[in-house]
């Protein structure tokens, strides 16, 4: 009996380890430098949340930033389409389309979690450098 209530336990214990709403996520971060095409895509959502909050922070490394982040969402991982504030499932913070400056933060807000894959993409357009870093959590 002993034995059945610490295996109890320990599957109880790692039930509630994976999959925690409001857990703060990471993805790894990257440099755009210049005119190049950076994703940053997050582990795949499954599931369903009322909603999922996504923000990056552009710090300059070199040169004057520039470009924007957008937000984009995916099905199958594969084929991604541009999520606009239009589409009644995002609310974006200062707008959908973040043109990058030093210190620059953006934040999308996604309803009901229409997707299963997200990344944010960053366009770069100069001989610049600045570090991108994205973190996201849902709930």
């Amino acid at each position: 009996m002993k034995k059945i209530l610490i295996l109890l336990a320990f599957v109880l214990m790692t039930s509630i380890s994976f999959g925690q709403k409001g857990r703060v996520y990471s993805v790894a971060t990257d440099t755009l430098n210049g005119a190049e095409t950076v994703n940053f895509t997050l582990s795949q959502i499954t599931g369903s949340y009322p909603s999922l909050s996504i923000q990056a922070l552009c710090t300059n490394i070199g040169g004057t930033s520039d470009g924007t982040l957008i937000l984009q969402g995916s099905v199958d991982g594969i084929s991604y389409v541009t999520m606009t504030d239009a589409t009644g499932v995002l609310t974006s913070y200062p707008n959908d389309t973040l043109t990058i400056t030093n210190g620059a933060v953006v934040q999308y807000i996604v309803q009901d979690n229409p997707f299963n894959y997200y990344r944010v993409q960053g366009g770069g357009t100069a001989s610049d450098s600045t570090l991108i870093s994205v973190k996201y959590t849902y709930k």
